[in-house]
């Protein structure tokens, strides 16, 4: 079908749509979008509703449903919603969020009004989405899901809170205030859980809903964007980023390469028994545009060489020890015969001998390691490179090996593990380059990054292995909610990789997390620093109770 199947019934569209808002209105067909923009939706403006012509692809049954639906959403924003709000320095995911539940909130208020409109509206309840696609459209989708039908139930904690607080607020419908206080929360959440938002693919998951382009004054000029004509969104575009090498902006980092993927299990304490390959580990070497450390002497760390005690080495001819050393033993009785002075050293105790060992330091590259230190201009971040530096300078003075990874997470399947400095690998420019270039991101799924790092610590060719890791909080990540989960998982993995012969060492930033920490690495298992500054001689103190024998 075309637009042509929208013409005969454009004059009852329009009675309709004037009868429901009491306004002058006509509906007008809406020229074919472009190929490139999202699904084509109805646009509302003061004068007018368009028509996409792609609703008109609808099945034939449901095609005159679907127009009057969206006649009737059209009538609703035009009684009930404030128009023209200026956008300000609302961002472009706030405006959608605002408008999906100004959508919800004036489509209670028409159907209060006039019941019958809810037989428009039910047929069109948008499907589930995929449930492990955490997108900004699909959780949209499912929020209008579930304020479009009482009876329909979500797991996801978002979606759910999203409907706890606009029941609360449906007793009164009429406090707009209050819905956009309610939705800049919805908002200022899925920023917290860092979820994407690309305004110029997003499209309203409800078909019969338009573009929400009615509601707000985005403070362009009187003349209608040429975009409006081809059916776009009414999106407010994305501010535009500072040109290249302008004054102030940072040096454009190079891309990431990926490595490899690994699944790994995770623990989950309700059901008590591990999730078998449930997170995705992607091994990242980070991008490196080339600048190494500046120049100049850099300060060390002083760590004396790993020694442990070796009952296979057996030190004769001792002064003391716990055992008696057979040869000199009969050699004094010889010379006891003989009327000579013995030589009362006839005891074997067991040597010292070098011994190799292996130490993965594992940074937390999470978006919270941004957050600034006391030190103007420097960030925990800073901090976590410096340290770890001075850390990997000392170990491998010292004549032992040492690796110095980081990760972060955005949820399960996307668990990003970086490997800055690599076992056996020298503390090259190039090495130091990838260290600096690390960035801070997303999340802090630490269970599946320790498996990980296992893994690659148990195939180090030395005697004694340690995990020593480096975090600013306690586990989360953006699809849990449960805030024991992560920590319950991570508790299982230190215990399997204790297991297997490693020592699993924590240093933290945060006093607060305390408790967690203690479930975590248990009593002995970790320490807190109160001043990032202290940090590289934590850390020298940590290789130190880690390389105990």
């Amino acid at each position: 079908m075309t637009m042509r199947a929208i013409l005969p019934v454009q004059p009852g569209l329009s009675w309709l749509l004037c009868g429901l808002s009491g306004r002058g209105i006509s509906v007008e067909p809406l020229l074919e979008p472009a190929a490139d923009a999202p699904a084509p939706r109805p646009v509302l403006t003061a004068t007018h509703l368009l028509m996409p012509d792609g609703l008109a692809a609808a099945p034939g049954p449901e095609l005159p449903a679907l127009l009057c639906a969206a006649a009737a959403h059209a009538a609703a924003h035009l009684r009930y919603s404030p128009a023209a709000q200026p956008v300000l320095s609302l961002k472009p995911m706030g405006v959608a969020v605002v408008s999906a539940i100004e959508d919800a909130r004036v489509e209670r208020l028409l159907a209060a009004a006039h019941p019958g409109v809810r037989r428009w509206f039910r047929p069109f309840v948008p499907p589930p989405p995929d449930p492990s696609d955490l997108g900004f459209t699909a959780l949209i989708q499912r929020m209008s899901r579930l304020l479009m039908d009482p009876d329909l139930r979500d797991d996801n904690h978002w979606v759910n809170k999203a409907r706890t607080l606009f029941e609360a607020q449906a007793v009164d419908l009429s406090d707009t205030a209050a819905f956009r206080r309610l939705a800049s929360t919805l908002a200022n959440d899925l920023g917290q859980m860092r979820v994407r938002f690309n305004p110029h693919q997003y499209a309203v998951p409800v078909p019969y809903r338009d573009d929400n382009a009615y509601l707000w004054d985005y403070g362009e000029p009187m003349e209608p964007p040429e975009a409006l004509a081809l059916g776009s969104q009414g999106t407010a575009l994305e501010p535009r980023e500072a040109a290249p090498g302008a004054e102030g902006s940072p040096p454009e980092a190079a891309a990431d390469t990926e490595l490899g993927r690994y699944c790994y299990p995770e623990w989950d304490y309700k059901l008590e028994r591990s999730r078998p390959d449930w997170c995705t580990v992607i091994e990242t070497q980070p991008g490196w545009s080339g600048a190494g450390e500046t120049g100049g002497p850099q300060p060390r760390l002083a760590l004396s060489r790993s020694h442990r005690l070796n009952r296979a080495r057996r030190l004769r001819r001792q002064w003391e020890g716990d055992d008696i050393d057979l040869n000199a033993a009969i050699e004094v009785l010889i010379d006891r015969r003989l009327r000579l002075a013995p030589d009362p050293r006839f005891f074997m105790r067991p040597g010292r001998q070098d011994c190799t060992g292996g130490t993965l330091v594992l940074l937390d590259l999470s978006a919270s390691a941004n957050d600034s230190t006391a030190q103007a201009g420097t960030t925990v971040l800073d901090v976590e490179k410096r340290a770890a530096t001075l850390l990997a300078r000392g170990v491998l003075q010292a004549g032992d090996r040492i690796a110095v990874h980081g990760f972060c997470s955005d949820t399960r399947a996307q668990v990003r593990y970086y490997r800055l400095l690599d076992f056996d690998e020298p503390l090259t420019p190039v090495a130091l380059g990838r260290i600096g270039a690390a960035q801070a991101r997303y999340s802090t799924r630490l269970g599946a990054a320790l498996r990980h790092a296992g893994a690659l610590a148990l195939r180090a060719p030395v005697e004694r292995r340690a995990i020593i890791v480096v975090t600013d909080g306690e586990p989360s990540d953006v699809d849990v909610h449960d805030p024991r989960y992560l920590v319950d998982d991570v508790r299982q993995a230190v215990l399997a990789l204790r297991h297997l012969g490693l020592r699993v060492h924590c240093v933290a930033l945060d006093v607060r997390a305390e408790p967690r920490l203690r479930e975590m690495f248990g009593f002995r298992g970790y320490q807190i620093v109160t001043s990032p500054a202290a940090l590289a001689s934590a850390l020298a103190r940590g290789y130190a109770r880690a390389s105990a024998g």
